[in-house]
């Protein structure tokens, strides 16, 4: 027996997200992946809020509202468009830091790059630890079977891919959450390189139950796929900062 929502079980959708559950919350009804001529340049986000009032008279409307983030936006420029982050989390580099006797041994560096966590989007956004701009975008599907399961809310992407096939210059598919790996790899029309495995553990005792992941470059981007062909995660990345290519050639 199945209870489902809508006239059948193949074109099944999850009902609409009663207000009364966004507790002030903001969530996205989609995100758009903007891209140039060389990859992806940035995020647009369709948002959805509860109205806010005082007490019984509260307006009860769904509020619609688009936002758009980028490369190289400033922290401030992504708080005054998506508001403050449900968490900042700082990337370690010092793996032996645990161990220190110090008792600032849990306090960041400053000079780490950090995250910014938006939960209730299914969106991370990384910021350079020197010039405090957007230098990447992690995108979370939330599918069941992940190390990350229900800790984000599903993020419902859509990235427009370049094809290069003969006689298909110029054109693009869209890959969304729901897009599996291997039609992927068949609109692509060439192999991809062989992936780098990701072994996700909270600790270096422990294994992870759910398995190990696979993750693909693509035209800036990484997909992590899970072992059931579904994509857990996407990584942006930015272009590569001008000079990057000439200070590296001027080292002797």
């Amino acid at each position: 027996m199945y209870i489902y929502s809508g006239n059948s079980l193949q074109d099944t959708k999850a009902p609409v997200m009663p207000l009364s559950c966004f507790l002030g919350n903001v969530y996205a009804e989609s995100v758009d992946v903007l891209r140039d001529g060389t990859g992806p340049s940035g995020l647009r986000l369709r948002l959805l809020a509860a109205g806010c009032g005082p007490g019984l008279l509260a307006d009860s409307k769904m509020r619609v509202f688009e936002r758009s983030v980028y490369f190289g936006d400033s922290c401030q420029d992504v708080l005054s468009m998506l508001g403050s982050p449900h968490k900042v989390f700082y990337k370690s580099e010092d793996k032996m830091k645990i161990h220190s006797p110090s008792p600032h041994k849990q306090v960041p560096s400053k000079c780490n790059d950090y995250f910014f966590n938006y939960f209730t989007l299914g969106v991370d956004i990384l910021f350079d630890a020197n010039t405090h701009k957007v230098k990447k975008f992690v995108l979370h599907t939330n599918y069941p079977g992940h190390y990350n399961f229900n800790i984000y809310h599903r993020c419902e992407f859509k990235i427009p891919i370049a094809i290069k096939k003969e006689n298909a210059d110029g054109q693009t598919e869209t890959c969304t959450t729901y897009s599996k790996w291997d039609n992927i790899q068949e609109l692509l029309g060439h192999p991809v390189e062989k992936p780098v495995v990701l072994h996700r553990s909270s600790s270096p005792n422990n294994t992870n139950p759910f398995g190990s992941t696979f993750c693909f470059g693509l035209q800036r981007m990484i997909f992590e796929v899970m072992q059931n062909n579904h994509i857990a995660s996407v990584t942006l990345y930015g272009p590569p900062r001008p000079g990057a290519h000439l200070k590296t050639a001027e080292l002797p």
